[in-house]
Formats: structure tokens, sequence, C-alpha cells
């Protein structure tokens, strides 16, 4: 589960669905009230997540499947990357951004 960098306590739920609605960069812990930012190194992952959907489009070019079965599969898949997103969520105490972080 999501814990904060700073108090260690776990996120409810309802705390990481609001961080996903919002825009702002950072997001206040509930607990501790310190500003907590997306991980770098989760990022990273959920772009590598996201990119799947592009191949998914592709499945009905290359397979004759009927319209039930390609909604189950992208029904399935968005299911598969929300829980993904929502439970590989990484906090960290400062924003990681691609010039503070450190090469080697």
């Amino acid at each position: 589960m999501v814990k904060c960098k700073n108090c260690e306590h776990v996120w409810p739920v309802n705390a990481i669905l609001k961080r996903y609605i919002t825009l702002e960069i950072g997001m206040d812990c509930p607990h501790c009230s310190k500003t907590q930012y997306l991980s770098k190194d989760y990022r990273q992952r959920s772009m590598l997540a996201t990119l799947l959907i592009p191949l998914l489009l592709l499945i009905p070019a290359f397979f004759d499947f009927s319209f039930p079965v390609i909604a189950v599969i992208f029904s399935a898949a968005f299911i598969a990357l929300t829980f993904i997103h929502l439970f590989t969520l990484e906090l960290a105490c400062e924003e990681e951004t691609w010039r503070n972080s450190h090469y080697g």
C-alpha cells in the first residue's frame, strides 16, 4: 500500500483516488500534512504500463474477435491498469524531476 515517506502511515484508498483526480503536483499527507510527490520510479513504471493501451488497440487488426470479446479484453485491461496504478503508487518527500536526478 501507499505509505507517506515522512510519517510512514498508510494512505487510505480515498486519499489515493483523490491524488489521481487532482492536477496538483504534490498532495498533503492525510496524517502529517507534509506534501508528498509521485516518485520518479513510479512515474516511469506507470508510463510503461500505460503504453500497453496502444498495443491493445492492435488486437482487432491481427485477430478476428467479436465485439463482446474485445469489450471484455479492454474492460479487463482497464481494471488491471487501474489496480496497477493504485497499488504500486510510490511517494517521495521532494519532487523528483529529470533535472535534479542523479545519473550513474
